[in-house]
């Protein structure tokens, strides 16, 4: 069965869940003045950080997920 991966666009709903355990967020998927993508949790309206507290962007949203994978598992939102 081929299941056809949807690309998120800036507006898109996105879940984060931590690798390590059972927490997640409910993120909006952004753009930012400076042309960078990032995600912004909807529960505090607060930019997802790394684990250096730096704030999680990058130039596309391909680039995005990426990074956001090395500390969460993603699933994408139903409109």
């Amino acid at each position: 069965m081929k299941v056809k991966f949807k690309m998120p666009e800036v507006g898109d709903h996105i879940l984060l869940k931590l690798n390590i355990h059972v927490l997640e967020h409910e993120c909006l998927l952004t753009k930012l003045e400076d042309e960078e993508y990032c995600v912004i949790n909807l529960e505090n309206g607060k930019g997802i950080r790394d684990i250096d507290n730096d704030l999680i962007c990058s130039d596309s949203i391909p680039e995005l997920l990426g990074e956001l994978q090395q500390y969460y598992l993603i699933y994408l939102m139903e409109d």
